[in-house]
């Protein structure tokens, strides 16, 4: 390692040790982006202006390897994604987490934790759609998949889950109640065609990285 930081000229900023960041990874033909979290600062050569070059923790898949490649983006995915991308990857995270923490104590934790009139909505939205699928040849998909985003919500802020699963990684159940709330009409918008102001889009980025931080401080405080 040659430092704990290193100027970045293309941000006019430092990159430093556990700073969340976007990396190409090195000696990978796959064009997608890695999130992570900056574990060792590596560049010591002319191509900095290209990105400093970091070893970094994945952000997500946490027990993964370490990886290595030079720093595209500062921060999160909010640098690169749509609103509508940010609004999915971030109802993606959210239904992991509920699947993993409801999980650990319970392999029945659908039947045994979820409310039952979340449960009675899944299974009636199942039955109403079992031919038009069956048409279309969609395969079945796990309940948790069959969630509309504002139950995500009503799991998350439910007193038993709240309590035990949910407040050591959110901490305030009023902050995230108003963010997933004003989300979940946000998150129609684009499939009916209808434009998104800057505005919204601006709070779209705001509230996605504020969860995903706590998100991942969490988990990466699990490991």
């Amino acid at each position: 390692m040659i430092s704990k930081k290193l100027f970045d000229p293309r941000y006019g900023t430092n990159i430093e040790l556990g700073m969340r960041v976007m990396i190409k990874e090195e000696n990978s033909e796959k064009l997608e982006l890695i999130p992570c979290y900056v574990e060792e600062i590596i560049s010591n050569d002319a191509i900095v202006e290209n990105g400093v070059k970091v070893v970094c923790k994945h952000a997500i898949k946490t027990d993964g390897p370490l990886c290595t490649g030079r720093v595209k983006y500062i921060g999160t995915e909010s640098n690169f994604m749509n609103s509508w991308e940010l609004i999915s990857d971030l109802e993606k995270r959210l239904r992991d987490l509920i699947v993993a923490e409801l999980s650990q104590d319970d392999l029945n934790w659908w039947e045994n934790i979820i409310d039952e009139q979340i449960r009675n909505g899944v299974n009636d939205k199942i039955i109403k759609g079992k031919e038009e699928r069956e048409r279309l040849q969609i395969p079945e998909y796990p309940e948790i998949q069959e969630l509309f985003f504002k139950n995500l919500l009503e799991i998350i802020i439910s007193k038993g889950p709240w309590k035990k699963y949910f407040e050591k990684v959110f901490f305030d159940k009023n902050s995230i109640l108003v963010k997933l709330t004003e989300l979940s009409p946000y998150r129609n918008l684009p499939a009916h065609g209808k434009e998104i102001t800057s505005h919204i889009e601006k709070k779209i980025q705001v509230y996605y990285d504020d969860i995903i931080y706590l998100l991942e401080n969490y988990q990466r405080k699990e490991q």
